[in-house]
Parts: structure tokens; sequence; C-alpha cells
């Protein structure tokens, strides 16, 4: 049977089996609070799921593939800091699900008190890191089946950007989280299976090792084959970054007892380690097999190599790896413009019923706006690090500077506002003068100096305007 005829079956039967569920949720969806985080009641076994398949993706199948190929085993070390976010997080877990916050600009709300300006910045800070992992999944969908295929990327681009939408429309996170599990149970499996099957191709273990670089094989050693000076940009935009990601925040929200959150954020980092282990051992396997790619068209040019039959099954993995991302990304945004910019200042007497309609719109809207720009700037790995940089420098210090400041009475709505005033421009200067040092640290010591310096002056100014009590 011809191999594009066995893809679209394979892909066919798993955007149908899970498609029907998401269907199935919909009908069972009755208010805002269940399409943004949940309903506050899912089990902890699909929270981890739905973790583990959001921060998998189609990142990492190009671009961290990509890495492994180029350097080794630097793939696990960025995996490293993608954990190291979650394991942070449980310093405030138990207090982010007590407060039944929804979106990570309530969290400031909470800490600093109302204010239009606060709010609006918060949530612009907030919404780039997922609209990045929109694009950057749009634009790892477009290369790996425009090499299996032959259709053009903006072409393939769309078609799945139209599909994506079949999994949020129904219930939001609801549906998302559910049909995540299942694309994160069907992830764990294709690994093991497509891991053995790369083996086989590239000789065994000891041939795949003889033909790649020593430097980049060795262990621990090939963890710091991309440069130092790489592995410090990271540390300074992917662990802050998602110490900030809105899409980690509300599956803390949404487990359904509150003993089980640190718990589910633990396994969630082990989970989500080995899928950064699994890219650095294909990105080797693929380059001793051939050495001459450019790294993020690696993954794409293996599905080339394999069976008819292997690529139909694996072409089910990949959509499912990618859509996982992508829905989570699109719902989190649309919980941010529905619940803070347009409940909370454009009509605060909105319904539940006519939010969930909104959000529905919203959801398409947001999709194709990012499927203009990926078809305008297709590079993954450059959308991920950038939206995690500008987004770690807007809100880390006054997320978690302002939480364990929180009863000292001294930081004010001012200084979080000028917080990330700082932040954002810390982060440009820093791109402007070609700096050695990573542009987010610019910005993050901005953010911080922000906060500080402008809350001293502003502090006096009344009770109104002081931190807020949190206990």
């Amino acid at each position: 049977m011809n191999p594009i005829v066995l893809m679209t079956i394979s892909t066919a039967i798993v955007l149908a089996g899970t498609g029907l569920l998401s269907f199935f949720m919909g009908k069972k969806t009755k208010s805002g609070e269940d399409w943004a985080v949940g309903g506050r009641s899912l089990p902890m076994y699909v929270i981890v799921g739905t973790q583990y398949a959001t921060a998998m993706g189609g990142g990492m199948l190009v671009a961290h593939v990509g890495i492994g190929y180029k350097s080794g085993w630097s793939a696990l070390t960025y995996g490293l800091l993608v954990s190291a976010t979650l394991v942070i997080l449980t310093l405030i877990a138990e207090w982010l699900r007590k407060e039944n916050f929804t979106t990570v600009p309530e969290i400031l709300e909470r800490l600093y008190g109302k204010n239009k300006l606060l709010l609006g910045m918060a949530t612009f800070m907030t919404v780039i890191v997922p609209f990045g992992w929109i694009c950057t999944q749009l634009v790892a969908f477009g290369k790996l089946y425009s090499s299996l295929t032959g259709f053009s990327m903006p072409v393939l681009i769309t078609v799945f950007a139209v599909i994506s939408l079949a999994y949020v429309l129904p219930a939001g996170l609801t549906s998302v989280a559910w049909t995540d599990f299942i694309f994160g149970c069907l992830m764990l499996l294709m690994s093991v299976v497509s891991v053995i099957f790369t083996i086989k191709m590239g000789g065994g273990i000891s041939n795949i090792a003889a033909n790649v670089p020593a430097e980049i094989w060795e262990f621990p050693k090939g963890m710091g084959a991309v440069g130092g000076f790489t592995v410090l940009l990271w540390s300074l935009s992917i662990l802050p970054g998602g110490l900030t990601n809105q899409m980690y925040y509300q599956r803390i929200y949404a487990v359904d007892k509150v003993s089980m959150v640190k718990k589910s954020l633990l396994i969630s980092a082990v989970v989500i380690l080995t899928a950064d282990i699994w890219s650095s051992f294909m990105g080797l396997s693929i380059r001793a097999m051939n050495p001459n790619l450019a790294p993020e068209m690696a993954a794409g040019w293996f599905l080339t190599q394999v069976p008819s039959w292997f690529m139909a099954i694996y072409s089910g993995f990949l959509v499912a790896t990618i859509m996982s991302t992508t829905d989570s990304a699109v719902q989190s945004i649309v919980v941010n413009l529905t619940r803070d910019i347009y409940s909370k200042i454009i009509n605060p007497n909105c319904d539940e019923k006519k939010m969930v309609t909104l959000s529905r719109v919203l959801s398409v809207v947001v999709t194709f706006t990012a499927v203009a720009l990926a078809i305008y700037y297709p590079h993954a790995l450059k959308w991920l690090v950038a939206t995690y940089a500008f987004s770690a420098a807007g809100l880390l210090c006054p997320i978690f500077v302002g939480y364990f400041f929180r009863n000292k009475g001294f930081l004010t709505v001012q200084g979080a506002i000028g917080s990330m005033f700082c932040g954002a421009i810390g982060c440009v200067y820093g791109n402007i003068i070609h700096s050695q040092i990573p542009y987010a640290a610019f910005g993050i010591v901005g953010s911080f100096l922000g906060l500080i310096i402008i809350s001293a002056l502003t502090r006096k100014k009344g009770p109104e305007e002081s931190i807020i009590d949190a206990e």
C-alpha cells in the first residue's frame, strides 16, 4: 500500500478516537471553569499525562532531536532545565491550588491588588510563551510532514491548525487534558519502539558510538557539547520561562486534590526528562547514519528511511505529540483573553455560557494568527527561546519575589508594573547590543531592580497600593 495512504489511515485512527472523546467531553461542559481549569477535578494520572504531553510537543521531535543530532547529550541538559521548573514549582504549588486561581495574572492581582494596567501587562507577558509554543508546533509539523508527503509547509501548517481546533473547542482544558493523557500514553509506547528500531537501523549501540564525535557521545561530557554560552542562555530563558508558563500552572489548578499537587509535579518532572533522553539518543543515532543533515531536518530524514508500516504507525505518534502541545497552548491563551481581559476589563457582567462561546471564537482567531506567523518565520527553537526569555523577564520577579515577600508590606503595584516594563526593556537592550551575556539576563536583572526600587519609592502611597496579605 502507498506510504502516504498508510500514514493517512494511521493518523485518522488516532485523531478520530481522541476526537470522539473530546466531543463527548464537550457535551458535559457546563461552565467557564470546566473550560478553563477542567472543573478542578482532574485525577493525578491525567495531570501527569497532560503535563508530559504538553511539554514534549513538536519542539521535542524537531528542535530537540536536532540538538541531539548536533550536540549529543546536550538535549538532556535542556530537558533537565524543563523538569527543574516543575520541581521548583512545588514550592508554591499548594498555595496556588488552595487559592483557586485560573490564570497567572490572577496571581499578581492577588499579590498586588486590582489594577487594569497590571492585569493587561501580565496577560500579555503570560500569553507570549504559549503563543510561541503554538508557532513551534506548527513549524515542527510542517517540516516533518513536508519531507514525507511533498506538500508545502504552508498547506500542511494550515490543515494541522484546523484539526487542532477540534480538541480545544468542545471543552477547553477538560477535553485537552483527557486527550493529552491518551496522547501521552501513545508517546511513551512509541518512544520505546522507535529507539529499538533506530538501534537496529544504526547497526547497534557500539556502531552508533563509533560513527559520531566522541565529544558529543560521551556521558556526561556530551551534556555540555552545545557550549557553555548556549547552556547559560537556556538556563536564563527556559528555566525562568518555565516558572512563568501558564500551561504548567493550569494543571496545578486543575488537580482534584490539593494533597496531590506536589506529587503530580515531581512525577511529571521525571517523565518529562525521559523525553529528552529519547531526543538525545535519536539525534545521535540519526547522525551516525547520516552526518550531513541540517539539525532540524534530522527527524524528517529518519522518517524517509523507515519501512512503510513503521512510518504509518510513527505518523500517529507524531501527530499525537504535536497536537497535545498545540491544543494546550491555544486553550491557555484563550483563558487569559476571556478571564483577564474580557470578563475583568471589558464586560465584568458576562455570564458563564457566553464565556464558553467567546472562548471558542477566540480559539479560532488565536490559531490562525499563529498560522500566519509560523509561515512567515519557520524557526522552531528560536520561537521557544525568545518567548521564554521575554516572559521570564516580565513575570518571574513579580510572581516569586512577590510570593516570598507577600507579608512584608514592602512591594507595591507600581513596583510590579515597573518590574514588567524594566524586564521587557532589558531584553530588548540585550538584543540590540548583541551582548555575549544572554539577553534574558538583562531582562531578569532589570525586572528585579525595577520591582525593588519602584516599590521603595511608592510604598508610602497608601495601604491599598501595598502588597496584599496572602494568608
